[in-house]
């Protein structure tokens, strides 16, 4: 069995959506990774420690976006992206991503904007700025533009996984499937 699945991969990547459009100040890492991601959803939580591994072992070798994809059944999910969207705006994205993570659990059952709030505070944003930002067209914008753009590139659950521009069309289940898959694409 586990000698099929390193096939298994390299035959879902064959045969997958079209490629991504890349962006002019893209990473040159050798492998991109694009996961379109929803804050509420247990299994996107579920990969952010695989994808630190995967930061630790690749370095430079590995270049990892998230996109906004929030799911309509998750009633917080896209106040989560602007509250994200809102740390960026002050530099704090990683941390903010990385705290709206790790509470899932709690804001999930309501009271979302009051903790991200209180994560803003301890971050030392400027929680005006950071309440505003997070509740304005532009966030909202940001956020939706990332959905469109998953929507026409097929994504319908998350997490979406695209490597080099191909579609995942099944999630690896463990870091060392994942890294099959990017040692693979490193030897093509």
């Amino acid at each position: 069995m586990k000698r099929g699945l390193p096939l298994l991969f390299s035959f879902a990547l064959l045969f997958t959506a079209p490629l991504l459009a890349q962006e002019s100040d893209a990473s040159e890492a050798p492998i991109q990774i694009v996961k379109y991601s929803d804050y509420q959803c247990p299994a996107c939580k579920y990969f952010v420690s695989i994808e630190e591994q995967l930061k630790e072992e690749y370095g430079d070798q590995l270049s990892l976006t998230t996109k906004h994809f929030p799911l309509n059944m998750h009633e917080y999910a896209q106040l989560a992206s602007r509250a994200a969207e809102a740390a960026r705006q002050q530099g704090k994205y990683q941390e903010m991503h990385d705290m709206i993570f790790t509470g899932q659990e709690q804001w999930a059952r309501g009271n979302a904007e009051a903790m991200f709030i209180g994560y803003a505070r301890s971050l030392d944003l400027d929680v005006e700025q950071f309440r505003e930002d997070m509740n304005s067209a532009e966030m909202q914008r940001i956020v939706m533009e990332d959905k469109r753009e998953g929507l026409n590139l097929g994504v319908n659950s998350t997490p979406t996984f695209f490597i080099n521009g191909q579609k995942l069309e099944q999630n690896p289940r463990t870091y060392q499937q994942f890294k099959s898959i990017v040692d693979q694409m490193l030897e093509q």
